[in-house]
């Protein structure tokens, strides 16, 4: 063990410090939020140089991950903002909270809607409010339904770098890390398949952990009709709720208060029914977000300028024709 990763994990642990003061947050939610963190007082030698007694390289490798989960904040939150009135958002936690309280098997929680009805923003949005208490993993198509893979993606949202070999290896240490109870959210789950609907099932029986699966609806019913015996054990006995998302006018309206405030409602209302309308077949919540982008530009350019009804519907052509072009 050399002094530079002595210092490296000095330098990293002070890294998360700054990132806690520039967000004025407390211990206990670092704590709560970073998994790799440890302790309060570990956290406290660490950053510290206190660093008698404790393995070097492990917590190197833990703070690294902290690190990273970091900048990914970072990144997704220059990306994107999620509104956390959004009926996707609202709707998903208040589902998530009575999961998270129920005690019997009936822990899976299925979220469908159409592409770009607000499904992954909400969820994102639910991991910021509860910190490490909720785990999201993207299911791929080159998982191949192999359960090895699915284990792997989800102890790599845990922070695991070494992954254990083998589909066995990994489900037991998937259930040693749930005995700590935790939400594992699973987008795009209809590119799970039989072995993978098993193998959830498995982990509902062996830990109690909850499991959200998100998905887009059509696709959905064709892994029911592909793989009907796991995925209706999944949506009988286990299932705590099933929701359905889709965009609302009141979801318009909430973009266009957040982005425009001041409209007066009735006409937020009219703004809403007309960017809705035409959002349902071009991408729902994403073209509303585009929406709101070309009606700021559309004003950026008079500091007097008043957002009115015909600016948005120039900007409801403008994307429309972008979107088709």
């Amino acid at each position: 063990m050399s002094i530079n990763n002595e210092e490296m994990l000095v330098d990293l642990a002070k890294q998360v410090f700054a990132y806690q003061e520039l967000n004025e947050l407390k211990v206990a939610q670092m704590v709560k939020d970073f998994d790799g963190i440890g302790s309060a007082k570990t956290y406290r030698d660490l950053r510290n140089g206190r660093l008698e007694g404790y393995d070097v390289d492990s917590w190197l490798d833990n703070y690294r991950v902290v690190v990273a989960e970091i900048d990914e904040r970072g990144a997704a939150a220059d990306d994107e903002v999620v509104y956390s009135d959004l009926s996707a958002v609202v709707r998903l936690r208040k589902a998530a909270t009575r999961v998270m309280k129920t005690n019997g098997i009936n822990r899976v929680l299925v979220v469908l809607g159409e592409s770009g009805a607000g499904k992954s923003e909400a969820i994102k949005e639910l991991r910021r409010a509860y910190g490490s208490r909720v785990k999201i993993v993207e299911a791929m198509q080159i998982w191949d339904d192999k359960p090895v893979n699915m284990l792997g993606s989800i102890l790599q949202s845990f922070g695991q770098v070494s992954l254990p070999v083998g589909a066995a290896a990994r489900f037991a240490a998937v259930v040693a890390l749930l005995k700590t109870r935790r939400m594992i959210a699973i987008d795009e789950a209809q590119h799970l398949g039989q072995a993978c609907l098993n193998t959830i099932k498995a982990l509902v029986n062996n830990t109690p952990g909850e499991f959200a699966l998100l998905a887009i609806d059509t696709l959905w019913v064709r892994l029911e009709s592909a793989a009907y015996q796991e995925a209706r054990q999944l949506t009988t006995n286990r299932l705590a709720e099933m929701v359905k998302l889709a965009p609302t006018v009141d979801d318009v309206c909430v973009f266009i208060n957040h982005r425009f405030p001041g409209v007066e409602r009735k006409l937020r209302v009219q703004m809403g029914g007309v960017v809705l309308a035409a959002a349902k077949s071009n991408g729902n919540m994403s073209f509303v977000r585009d929406v709101c982008d070309a009606v700021s530009d559309m004003l950026l350019g008079d500091a007097g300028e008043v957002l009115t009804f015909e600016t948005v519907i120039a900007a409801v052509e403008k994307v429309g024709l972008k979107r088709k072009s």
